[in-house]
């Protein structure tokens, strides 16, 4: 796609974020009337914002493209304002629609690192299913409990996980993982590090074994099954894994079909079930 083309589509999926936080785009001067307001400058094309709480760019340079953040606002912010958030090797001619979603992602997580979450009232996070609880067999870990955890080791989620409690009204993991969440977990299966790797699958291990079945459907179909497309990575994982393993590799050899995986990508909202469902029953879209 040529770049304007790939500028517009992150432009359009930004939009909700850099409006819950009071930025609008500034438009340059000469622009045509329902044209991408691309700024072209020194061999850069940028996007700039402007609001209350300062001024955003998503700037485009020699094959990287990189979300700036400043503390004041574009008309009275110079280049030494701007501080780097993010920046991520993109080739427009080569890039597809997975490409401008992690983009998108990558930088509406950078917004909210460092202009927080979005303006609205805070919602009280749920409170998560403590261990004694668990053990004993009082309550059962739920997707709150999973989403609390999981924002420990990943700290930098844990606005993204208030913000999504605060859209919903409750945690909707489906959402939070393939759009936030999952790509945390690849980036340290690749690593592989075993300290990292047994503090994440500790976690997940006792959540499963102690969860909800529908707990367990999202770590084993929304987060694990997303290492369906490098048999290295789940190989990575095996180790790690306690009671969930052959249930993890199953599902992994159900979503590299099209068809089943089509369910994890576009899963349905969310809703509470009043049965307990398998999670190969989720694959083979039970309701």
């Amino acid at each position: 796609m040529e770049l304007n083309e790939a500028l517009g589509l992150i432009m359009k999926g930004v939009e909700s974020t850099m409006n819950d936080h009071g930025f609008s785009v500034v438009i340059p001067e000469g622009t045509e009337k329902g044209a991408i307001p691309v700024a072209v400058k020194n061999g850069s094309s940028i996007l700039t914002y402007t609001g209350k709480k300062g001024s955003v760019k998503i700037e485009f340079l020699e094959g990287k493209i990189s979300l700036l953040c400043a503390q004041s606002q574009a008309a009275e912010a110079v280049d030494d304002d701007y501080k780097k958030i993010t920046m991520t090797l993109f080739n427009p001619d080569k890039a597809d629609s997975r490409d401008i979603k992690y983009l998108v992602n990558d930088f509406c997580d950078g917004i909210i690192e460092v202009y927080g979450s979005k303006n609205k009232g805070t919602k009280k996070l749920p409170q998560p299913v403590s261990k004694a609880e668990a053990k004993s067999g009082a309550a059962y870990y739920d997707l709150n409990t999973l989403g609390s955890r999981f924002v420990v080791i990943y700290p930098e989620l844990k606005e993204v996980y208030r913000a999504n409690v605060t859209k919903y009204g409750e945690f909707l993991a489906d959402d939070f993982f393939l759009n936030y969440g999952n790509a945390k977990v690849r980036e340290t299966v690749q690593r592989n590090d075993p300290t990292q790797m047994k503090k994440l699958f500790n976690m997940f291990n006792e959540i499963y074994n102690d969860g909800t079945n529908q707990t367990q459907s999202v770590i084993v179909v929304t987060i694990l099954g997303s290492l369906y497309d490098d048999e290295q990575l789940l190989a990575n994982c095996v180790d790690y894994m306690g009671d969930m393993t052959l249930s993890v590799i199953e599902t992994n050899k159900l979503l590299r079909k099209s068809s089943v995986r089509a369910k994890l990508e576009h899963p349905p909202l969310y809703k509470p079930k009043k049965q307990k469902k398998s999670i190969m029953n989720r694959l083979n879209g039970g309701n």
